[in-house]
Order: structure tokens, then C-alpha cells, then sequence
């Protein structure tokens, strides 16, 4: 790591950052939560096709990902990225509203599902950063995204419930405006410090390294089963809940719990992180998921359903804070965004991208039992995961 600036600068880019950060998770709070009840209800389509729409550009990703990051890579400046992807997102979510066609929503929704995933494994490389000194943790950046995502869930329900589904396009893309104006004049200069020093060549030779690096390997397989087993919840909770007469607004609030415990858990990591190692977080977010997933697949309701919302802490934070931990530390600077990029490709791409597909088809046979599959994908990405821990501390497992 090269010597950090002025604490007092390296703070005021944390909050840059988290700016930019709640934009990108305030619009996506929307679509991840009420973008698949818009498709249901406003186009017409079925659990299948709705799975296909969203889990054709996380399949895509194996190309679109690597492609971005070789990209991102060479730029001496890491606000580029940032700055183009958002301005494509937003005329490409524009286009994705105005059209009706099944077809015209999975190109659409592919090009822009792809381009908002592609800018979160450089917002997450921002925010470690911008908090690498330790004056700001890394966990309260990342919770306070977390926040703008249960701002958009909470308020999200509410407007919908008054004015229907088409809050969510309007809402959708004044964000992403937001989103995009931040890239462009708030975040501060963001120098790579290897460009110049690494070229093409080097760069290729990081990403070989990286693909033969067999701990990295276990790593996105582990926490790429861990966190595709939120498929279903992702793309049909949603739905499900709708289903069993849970209204748009109890919706919202449903998934503010989730991401309320994922928050708290941020902001108090420091007090985790002395206690727990990366790995045994990942593992920890392994054991959170099955007990969810197999209590959920009993299609609970009412007050049932917090105490597994709020699982969410384990499920998703445990894991993916491990997760970017063990990415931050082992990663070569000359690649680091290639390998926040593969991770996101390979763990949240093409497997979540497959359970999504899969989820589809589960909504539509088997509705709420369609969790049970994701428990199964949850543990064994638990058991995969002993493999990263010390062999003193395995052999003790």
C-alpha cells in the first residue's frame, strides 16, 4: 500500500464515496425489491420470463465483467468507470421502461441490469480505499449505502401503495440520475497508482495468477453459492409475500428489516473483525442462510417473517464482508479490480444468474418451498468454505 494523503482529505473522499455509494444502492433498494411485481403486473409476464430478464445479465457478466474491469484497469484515473457506466445506465433503464415486447425487455433489461452491476465492484474498491487508514471503517461506508437501500424498500412501498407500480420507473431513474451526477462532479480524483508501471501484459499476468490462485478459486465458489442461495428471495420474495397478502407497503418494510440488521452489523464490524477471521465470517453467513432459507420455504407470515429478515445479517453481510476482506488482503495491486470484478462475475454472476433462471421455474411448480433448494446451495457453500480456513483451525472444525 502506498502512504496515504491527509486524513482529513482521506475522510472527506469517504464521504464522497458514500454519497456516490447510497445513489447507486438508493436506486437499485427499488429495482431489487419491486422491479419484478412491475414486470408481474405492468407487462404482463410470468415467473419464468421474469427470472430470465433478471438472470440474463448476471449470466452475461462472465463476458461484460472482465471485459469492464481489463477496461477499468488501465484507466489512471478510477472515477472513469464510474462516470461512463452511469450515464449508459441511465438512458439504458430509460429505454428498458418505455418498451413492452418480451424480447425488447430481456436485451434491454440485460444492457442495464449489466451496466449498475458493473459499477458495484468499483464502488466497493472505492470505499475500501477511502477507508484503508483506518479513520473511517469500511463498515460504516457500506452501511450507510445499506441505508439508502432501506430508504428506497420503506418509501418505495409506501408510494407504491398510494400511486402504483410506476413509482418505481420514476423513482428508478431520478436516482440514477443523482447517481450519475455524483460520478461526474462530487467524487475527488482517484489516481491508480500502477498505470504506467503495469501494462496489458501485466495486467493478463495478474489475472492468470489470480485464476490460478486456488484459494481465490475456493473463495468465489464458496461465497458464490452462499450468495446465489438469495435468488429466490432476490427476484420472488416479492411475489411470494404479494401472494400470501402481504401489502406493498409491508413488503417494504419486510426487506428495511433485512438490510436494518445488515447495518447495524456494519457499523459495528470493527468489534466482529477483532473476533471473527474472514473466513469464519463467510462461514457464519453459510449457517444464517440455511436456517433462513428452510424456515422460509414454510411460507411463514406476519411477525414470523422478522426474526428471518433479519438473518439477512449473517446470509448476505457475514459472507460478503469475509468475502471482500479476503479480496482486499490477497489481491495484487495491478489486478485489484479484476478481482473484485471476477468475484462478482463468477460468485454473483453466473451462479446467481443460474439460481435466478432456476428460481423462476421454482416460483411458478412449487412457490415458497422453492427456498429449500436455496438451503441446500447455502450449506454447501458453507462446507466448501472450511476448506479456507487454517488447517489448525479446520482440523479443529
Amino acid at each position: 500500500m502506498s502512504e496515504l494523503p491527509d486524513q482529513s482529505l482521506w475522510r472527506g473522499r469517504a464521504a464522497r464515496v458514500t454519497l456516490a455509494m447510497s445513489c447507486l444502492f438508493g436506486a437499485t433498494g427499488m429495482i431489487m425489491v419491486f422491479l419484478p411485481r412491475w414486470l408481474e403486473v405492468e407487462r404482463g409476464l410470468t415467473g419464468a420470463q421474469i427470472g430470465a430478464v433478471i438472470a440474463l445479465a448476471q449470466l452475461g457478466r462472465v463476458g461484460t465483467g472482465p471485459a469492464v474491469a481489463f477496461w477499468a484497469d488501465s484507466a489512471a484515473d478510477r472515477r472513469t468507470p464510474l462516470r461512463v457506466l452511469s450515464l449508459c445506465a441511465l438512458g439504458a433503464y430509460a429505454a428498458f421502461f418505455a418498451v413492452e415486447s418480451y424480447a425488447a425487455l430481456l436485451v434491454l433489461g440485460f444492457i442495464a441490469l449489466s451496466l449498475t452491476s458493473s459499477t458495484t465492484p468499483f464502488i466497493e474498491g472505492a470505499a475500501l480505499r477511502a477507508t484503508a487508514s483506518g479513520k473511517v471503517s469500511y463498515g460504516v461506508v457500506r452501511g450507510i449505502g445499506s441505508v439508502a437501500f432501506i430508504v428506497a424498500n420503506v418509501a418505495g412501498g409506501y408510494l407504491i401503495a398510494q400511486f402504483g407500480l410506476n413509482v418505481v420507473v420514476i423513482w428508478a431513474l431520478t436516482v440514477l440520475t443523482c447517481f450519475a451526477l455524483t460520478n461526474w462532479l462530487v467524487l475527488p480524483p482517484d489516481p491508480a497508482p500502477h498505470v504506467g508501471q503495469h501494462g496489458g501484459g501485466e495486467r493478463r499476468a495478474g489475472l492468470r495468477d489470480l485464476l490460478s490462485n486456488r484459494r481465490f478459486v475456493i473463495l468465489i465458489l464458496a461465497c458464490g453459492l452462499i450468495q446465489s442461495s438469495h435468488a429466490f428471495y432476490y427476484s420472488f420474495s416479492t411475489l411470494t409475500w404479494r401472494a400470501q397478502g402481504v401489502t406493498p407497503d409491508q413488503v417494504g418494510l419486510l426487506w428495511s428489516v433485512g438490510v436494518a440488521v445488515e447495518v447495524a452489523f456494519l457499523w459495528t464490524l470493527p468489534f466482529f473483525e477483532r473476533r471473527v477471521s474472514p473466513e469464519q465470517m463467510i462461514l457464519v453467513g453459510a449457517a444464517g442462510g440455511f436456517v433462513r432459507w428452510v424456515l422460509l420455504g414454510f411460507a411463514p407470515t406476519g411477525a414470523a417473517l422478522i426474526p428471518l429478515q433479519m438473518l439477512h445479517a449473517l446470509s448476505f453481510a457475514a459472507a460478503h464482508v469475509g468475502a471482500m476482506r479476503l479480496l482486499y488482503r490477497e489481491a495484487p495491486e495491478a489486478a485489484a479490480g479484476m478481482a473484485q470484478t471476477l468475484y462478482a462475475v463468477l460468485s454473483a454472476g453466473i451462479f446467481m444468474g443460474l439460481a435466478t433462471l432456476g428460481s423462476g421455474v421454482l416460483y411458478d411448480a412449487i412457490g415458497a418451498r422453492g427456498y429449500w433448494v436455496m438451503a441446500a446451495m447455502a450449506i454447501a457453500g458453507g462446507a466448501l468454505s472450511l476448506l479456507l480456513l487454517p488447517r489448525g483451525t479446520r482440523s479443529q472444525t
